[in-house]
C-alpha cells in the first residue's frame, strides 16, 4: 500500500527532541516524530498542597494541553494514564511530602500524539534528574480499513483506520507494557500484530533517546571543563 508520505508500513517518521529548552522547569524535552511535536516540562520536586501531600511518596500531577482550544474529554483521559504510567516509574518514595509536576503542551498533532507524549515525558524527567526505576518509550499503530497495520500513522491514516493501539514499553524486561490504548473495532490478531510492531519501533526510539541524552551530558561536560 503507499501512504501518504511514502513511507513503508513498518517504518516510523524521522526523530528530533531537544532537552533543557524551557528555563524555568527543572527539566524539559521537545519530541518530534515528523510534523507531531510534542513539548514536555517538568516542575519538582516542590512543595506540595497539603491535601495532595502523600506520607510515604511524592505526588505526581499531569497537566495536558492540545495543541488547539482547551483541554477536552480525550486530553482528561490523557492527563489520567500517562499520570498511571508514571506513577509506577518515578521512584517517589525518594521525595515525600513533595509534587512532581508534569506538564505537556502538543506544539504539532499530526498524528500519534500519545505515543508522542509519552516519550517527551521520559526525556523531559531525566533532564529534571527525576529518580526512574526504568525508562518508557512508546509507538502507535494503526489498522487500516483494507486490514493493513502500519506504525507511526499521521492523522490523515487515523481519521481512516477502523482502529488504533498506543503501547509503552518499560526498558527493562517486562511481562506487560507499561501503557495501553486500544480504540475502534479489530480482532485479537491485529491487536497482537500492533503489539509486535509497536515493541519493535521502540526499540529504535529507545536508542534515540540515549543518544539524545548522551549528547547533552556530553556538552555539559564539555563546558564545564
Amino acid at each position: 500500500m503507499t501512504r501518504p508520505d511514502r513511507r513503508e508500513t513498518s517504518q516510523i517518521r524521522a526523530l528530533h527532541c531537544a532537552l533543557g529548552q524551557l528555563n524555568r522547569a527543572d527539566g524539559s524535552a521537545q519530541f518530534s516524530a515528523g510534523n507531531t511535536s510534542v513539548i514536555c516540562g517538568i516542575y519538582g520536586p516542590v512543595d506540595v498542597k497539603l491535601y495532595d501531600e502523600k506520607l510515604d511518596r511524592a505526588h505526581i500531577e499531569v497537566k495536558f494541553r492540545p495543541d488547539i482550544g482547551v483541554p477536552m474529554t480525550k486530553d482528561k483521559w490523557n492527563e489520567s494514564a500517562i499520570r498511571s504510567t508514571f506513577e509506577r516509574e518515578i521512584i517517589g518514595q525518594m521525595h515525600p511530602r513533595t509534587l512532581v509536576q508534569i506538564n505537556i503542551q502538543v506544539r504539532q498533532n499530526d498524528g500519534s500524539v500519545d505515543a508522542a507524549a509519552i516519550n517527551a515525558t521520559t526525556l523531559a524527567l531525566v533532564d529534571a534528574g527525576i529518580p526512574l526505576r526504568s525508562m518508557v518509550a512508546a509507538a502507535t499503530c494503526a489498522v487500516c480499513a483494507n486490514g493493513n497495520i502500519v506504525i507511526d500513522p499521521t492523522q490523515e491514516e487515523i481519521s481512516k483506520a477502523q482502529s488504533t493501539h498506543t503501547f509503552g514499553f518499560s526498558n527493562q524486561q517486562t511481562d506487560s507494557p507499561a501503557y495501553v490504548d486500544s480504540r475502534g473495532d479489530f480482532t485479537m490478531d491485529q491487536y497482537n500484530s500492533c503489539y509486535d510492531m509497536c515493541a519493535t519501533a521502540t526499540e529504535r526510539i529507545f536508542a534515540f533517546m540515549r543518544s539524545a541524552i548522551e549528547s547533552k551530558v556530553s556538552k555539559e561536560s564539555l563546558n564545564e571543563a
